[in-house]
């Protein structure tokens, strides 16, 4: 499958899961569904787990000023990509095999209309195989939040749904149809 392809795979799906997760979304106020979309590559060059992940920006400057005690705008506040560092570290938690968090490194963020693009890196010599994740964000903040992520690892694929209580889900690649 072409990497663009692949992009408007991910964008339709996500799209479905908004109108899906909408409901009521026509008669109430405009954000009634809470999700994030993370999407996976294992760089096998560089050896590590590349991850781009959209969010809604209302949201994670909720949480940010939430855990910080002060207002946080992401494009105001001093030390805002510190802020949301700390914030995926504790939330977006990557296993290797052998049952080790990776550190996530921060690589940039970029806003989106009403939402935020944020890139991190994971080193991971040893691979996909036998990890496992857990997506956590938002969660403290909306109880009806889900997480999608989507991975790619050599030819395979693997997608993972997170849902409050969640916790480490195998990463299950499947061969990714030609």
């Amino acid at each position: 499958m072409s990497q663009t392809r692949y992009h408007m795979t991910i964008s339709l799906s996500f799209i479905m899961l908004l109108l899906v997760c909408a409901g009521d979304f026509w008669t109430t106020n405009a954000h009634t569904f809470h999700t994030s979309l993370a999407q996976m590559e294992y760089n096998a060059q560089e050896k590590s787990v590349e991850i781009s992940l959209e969010v809604f920006t209302n949201d994670l400057e909720a949480v940010l000023s939430k855990r910080s005690g002060k207002k946080v705008r992401l494009d105001k506040t001093d030390g805002a990509a510190g802020l949301v560092l700390a914030y995926l570290q504790d939330t977006l938690n990557l296993k290797n095999s052998l049952g080790e968090i990776k550190k996530l490194s921060w690589v940039g963020m970029e806003p989106k209309a009403d939402a935020m693009w944020l890139y991190v890196e994971a080193p991971m010599p040893e691979g996909l195989s036998g990890a496992s994740l857990r997506d956590r964000l938002f969660f403290e903040l909306l109880e009806d939040q889900v997480n999608i992520a989507h991975l790619k690892y050599e030819d395979k694929k693997a997608d993972l749904v997170f849902k409050p209580g969640d916790e480490f889900k195998a990463i299950s690649v499947t061969q990714r149809e030609q």
